[in-house]
């Protein structure tokens, strides 16, 4: 159905405080069954046939958990939040604390904690006037943005007082979910729901999936998750608790056209899984048109067995982690995205690149344009000889780096890595895997020097090209400009 969107301003609160309504929302179609505020929207899905249309009413409906019937629709009038959330009230006072006894979240403990942030694995979720706190492990020392929740006892504690404002606490699992086919979501902001890592607030488990013009955010786990023949297109996913959006073992899926920002809040070890946006063991996968930036971890990954997958047109920047990472994986191509100054955690070896390509095979990268932080990487093939599950090793080969356009901002560099000494199966694969640099431009200051690496040596360009790399390419020195050191992470308003 041919649908018609309008802009909207931002608006007054509709009673919740914190984030705003969506900047654009779809109008309902008409014979769409009405679901007002207060009324079970599963309850409706039950009474109605599959493929029916639901009108979800504007005004938040609260600890939604919606298991769809095959080809049902689901359109949210401007305004419409799905919360997983329920309202606190009844803090005590206890010494500088006030304290709260409160059910535990129902998702499972799962994940993998960066070292610093040791209680991501065990989601709970707290907001106050729609902001979220930080979980700590113990209850001494806690910050005005920390709360602690002691499972066993129930007993929530904060430092602050919530006299007077909206208190949350986050509970139901997921919004959306089951094994129903071709569902569509449109126009709905699905926040605060205590889904683990790995699991989507959006959930599904049958092929078919379309979610557009949908805002997930604040959400423990994974904000938006679609399997085969799913789409997701022109969402706002952000200040989800591990990663923006994730595919897993699916086929002929579509990522386009989405902002996905500011990810993995609850602090997940990147290495392990957080992010912008993941895809793993899928094929004929499309990223297009993507705005994908200020997330703790890389900003598109497709990993272990992705095959088919097109990367073009994203827009990456001021990631953690690399900006485009493809791992242990083949058959890419990587064209006319605009990458800048990735990297931001500044990760040893040649980690954490613009554009990093690692143990994959006949991968295309093309016609992309890089802003390299100082010291930063811009393009790196890498390869570790990393051993398959079922036997054999990945490899780094026949992969061709072409045509693009990289500006370093200070020292950089750029080419390809391996750590596999004799006699590794994969020694000496970078060098004589067909692998291949050239028509490439890189720009430094003149007070810097781009330097490259190929197999295990570091060397300039001119021994780059000696090598048989960027035969055609060109490093030229310009007037130094400012040197950025990124910008500052984005916070919560």
């Amino acid at each position: 159905m041919k649908r018609l969107f309008r802009l909207a301003v931002l608006v007054a609160a509709l009673g919740w405080g914190g984030w705003p309504v969506p900047s654009a929302a779809a109008d309902c179609p008409f014979g769409a069954i009405m679901v007002p505020v207060g009324q079970s929207i599963q309850a409706a899905v039950q009474k109605a046939a599959p493929a029916s249309s639901f009108c979800v009413a504007a005004g938040i409906h609260r600890l939604q958990s919606v298991v769809p019937k095959r080809g049902q629709r689901f359109y949210g009038q401007f305004g419409s939040v799905l919360s997983g959330a329920r309202l606190l009230a009844g803090f005590r006072r206890d010494g500088n604390d006030w304290v709260m006894f409160v059910d535990a979240p129902m998702s499972r403990e799962y994940g993998v904690c960066a070292r610093d942030r040791g209680m991501c694995s065990h989601p709970a979720g707290l907001f106050i006037d729609g902001r979220a706190l930080q979980q700590a492990s113990g209850p001494i020392g806690l910050r005005a943005d920390q709360f602690y929740f002691d499972r066993a006892s129930r007993r929530l504690v904060l430092t602050t007082d919530p006299s007077g404002h909206v208190v949350e606490w986050a509970v139901t699992r997921q919004a959306f979910s089951g094994s129903a086919e071709d569902v569509a979501i449109e126009g709905l902001v699905i926040e605060k729901y205590a889904n683990a890592a790995q699991e989507g607030a959006i959930w599904p488990g049958g092929k078919g999936w379309q979610i557009s013009h949908v805002e997930a955010r604040l959400n423990n786990g994974v904000g938006l998750v679609v399997g085969n023949d799913g789409v997701i297109l022109d969402c706002d996913v952000h200040h989800n608790g591990q990663l923006g959006i994730g595919v897993g073992g699916a086929a002929n899926v579509l990522i386009s056209g989405n902002k996905v920002w500011a990810n993995n809040t609850n602090g997940f070890d990147d290495e392990w899984e957080g992010g912008g946006i993941k895809v793993a063991e899928s094929r004929n996968v499309v990223f297009r048109g993507n705005d994908v930036h200020h997330n703790t971890g890389p900003g598109l990954w497709c990993d272990e067995n992705c095959r088919s997958v097109l990367i073009e047109k994203n827009t990456v920047s001021f990631n953690a982690s690399a900006g485009i990472f493809y791992e242990i994986s083949s058959d890419a191509v990587i064209r006319d995205n605009v990458l800048t100054e990735n990297g931001q955690a500044g990760l040893s070896w040649f980690w954490g690149a613009e554009i990093q390509v690692a143990a994959s095979d006949n991968v295309s990268v093309t016609g992309n344009v890089l802003t390299v932080r100082p010291y930063g990487k811009a393009i790196m093939l890498i390869d570790q000889n990393r051993k398959m599950a079922k036997g054999g090793y990945y490899g780094t080969r026949n992969d061709r780096v072409l045509d693009n356009r990289v500006t370093f901002l200070g020292n950089g560099v750029s080419g390809g890595a391996s750590d596999a000494g004799k006699p590794a199966v994969n020694y000496g694969i970078i060098q004589n895997g067909g692998n291949s640099f050239d028509r490439n431009v890189y720009r430094t200051p003149s007070n810097a020097r781009p330097w490259f690496v190929w197999g295990q040596m570091v060397i300039d360009f001119a021994a780059f090209r000696q090598h048989g790399q960027e035969t055609h390419g060109m490093a030229e020195a310009v007037s130094p400009d400012p040197i950025s050191v990124g910008e500052p992470p984005v916070k919560q308003p």
